[in-house]
């Protein structure tokens, strides 16, 4: 019995994780009524933003691109970092890093490749801030 219990509940798993996958979360990163395209699906990326020490967290959108790609944050993620508001621009640099930059070209967060997390934030040094892949 215990067998089957245990079988059941590593189907649900495996279940659960096909309805949270990539392109699910591409599918909700869409605007309200927009269709998206099979391209599209592929090209966003998900992360969640969380603070050490703080209760709130964040959804961090974006295309993977060469170099510099447009950045969606959602409106919680002022309440983790006020300035997080002029974030526009999502940069990834040739050391692995990644920025959040304003429209201005500010860097606002400067995060590194993560242990655990896909990124931990290295500028500025409070709030600690960690990205982690998809929602």
């Amino acid at each position: 019995m215990k067998l089957i219990a245990s079988g059941a509940l590593v189907f649900a798993l495996v279940g659960a994780f096909g309805y949270f996958s990539d392109v699910r979360v591409a599918e909700m990163a869409a605007a309200p009524g927009e269709e998206m395209t099979a391209s599209q699906k592929e090209a966003v990326s998900e992360y969640t933003l969380t603070g050490v020490g703080l209760n709130d967290i964040c959804r961090v959108r974006h295309a993977p691109g060469p170099e510099k790609t447009q950045l969606d944050l959602d409106g919680s993620c002022a309440r983790l970092m006020p300035s997080l508001v002029e974030a526009r621009i999502w940069e990834e640099r040739e050391d692995g890093t990644v920025a959040f930059v304003s429209a201005t070209g500010e860097a606002l967060v400067e995060f590194y490749p993560g242990d655990g997390a896909a990124y931990e934030s290295l500028r500025p040094g409070s709030p600690l801030l960690s990205m982690y892949p998809g929602n």
